[in-house]
């Protein structure tokens, strides 16, 4: 499983330098997503469906 994640977690941290944003911040928000319970609901998706 690490090596399908490890890759893709990179390219974000990445993209979120490129943009401006710490590194720190940037797996802060990451961590925060794992915390989340659903994640649809944080997209304003129903989560019903």
């Amino acid at each position: 499983m690490e090596d399908y994640f490890r890759p893709r977690l990179r390219a974000l941290v990445a993209e979120a330098r490129r943009d401006g944003i710490d590194t720190d911040v940037a797996v802060a928000v990451l961590l925060d997503l794992l915390d989340t319970l659903d994640f649809a609901s944080s997209r304003g998706e129903d989560p019903q469906s």
